[in-house]
């Protein structure tokens, strides 16, 4: 009682990136040294019934990757964090809704291609997090002659 709140986080973003719904945040203007972070996340599923995130209490950084954290991939989540210093702490802060499955950027695949005499194997691997590898994805493959504009799908 009667101590100063610590300054908000500032620009709380539930990002998606590379199969990954990351939460991110910048610290609040005025943030003292040492300042660490806790962050929570919702589903539409549950609404007002914010879980933990076991990996991401009394963090010192500005993210939490809560891809293996939401329920289920199918219902819009959303994240919120807030900062805390000893006995200090400040609001939470909320982040927009978004969905796994509809709002997820792809990553590019690593493809490694093997030319033998009649024809070209190419293998197509994808940096998946463990929690999402079970999901179905599908990529559309492009082949072209070299100085060609002819594709083969």
């Amino acid at each position: 009682p009667g101590q100063a709140k610590l300054p908000a986080p500032q620009n709380v973003t539930l990002l998606s990136k590379d199969f990954d719904m990351i939460l991110t945040w910048a610290p609040g203007e005025g943030s003292p040294a040492g300042v660490t972070y806790t962050v929570r996340y919702e589903s539409q599923e549950r609404l007002n019934k914010w879980m933990k995130v076991p990996h991401c209490k009394n963090i010192l950084r500005t993210s939490c990757n809560l891809t293996c954290e939401l329920p289920n991939y199918f219902v819009k989540a959303r994240g919120r964090v807030k900062a805390v210093l000893e006995h200090r702490q400040s609001p939470w802060v909320e982040s927009q809704f978004k969905e796994y499955h509809l709002d997820v950027e792809l990553a590019p695949p690593v493809l490694n291609m093997r030319v033998e005499e009649d024809s070209i194997q190419v293998n197509a691997s994808f940096p998946l997090a463990s929690c999402v590898q079970s999901l179905l994805w599908m990529y559309d493959l492009d082949l072209w002659e070299a100085g060609s504009e002819d594709k083969v799908s």
